[in-house]
């Protein structure tokens, strides 16, 4: 695994456990526990962004686009979690938030990871604006 990436799956992993932790908790945890969730997602988002720009990924807007649409949910229902709705915030934040994890990580994270390797392996310069650049997922 490229270095790069090493902080992105360890915060990724951090997501996946405080969003377990969000289902399971006991209700008076859930604020703190969504927040957690809320507060890793933005880590983790950014981590990402700066890798994609770093490399210049061809996707990256849309990407982008995609990791604030969930934030933006996550801040819709965040307001509902403090006035005492659990149940809101263990389904967002856990439930949904991980399904979407998944197939997030599966499609559009997996296209960079192949981005960043082709860029290591001298396939893809990021630096070449002359170069075409095809790599989408969406």
């Amino acid at each position: 695994m490229r270095t790069e990436l090493v902080p992105i799956r360890q915060a990724q992993q951090s997501l996946h456990e405080k969003a377990e932790w969000l289902k399971t908790c006991p209700d008076v945890s859930v604020p703190d526990a969504f927040h957690g969730v809320i507060h890793c997602a933005e880590h983790l988002f950014r981590l990402q962004q700066q890798l994609m720009e770093a490399y210049e990924f061809p996707s990256r807007q849309t990407h982008l686009e995609q990791h604030a649409r969930v934030l933006r949910g996550l801040h819709y229902v965040h307001g509902a979690v403090l006035r005492g709705e659990s149940e809101r915030g263990r389904h967002a934040g856990g439930s949904l938030l991980l399904e979407w994890l998944s197939l997030h990580n599966e499609t559009v994270d997996a296209v960079l990871t192949i981005w960043v390797d082709y860029c290591h392996c001298g396939l893809i310069d990021p630096a070449n604006p002359d170069q075409t650049r095809s790599i989408t997922a969406h």
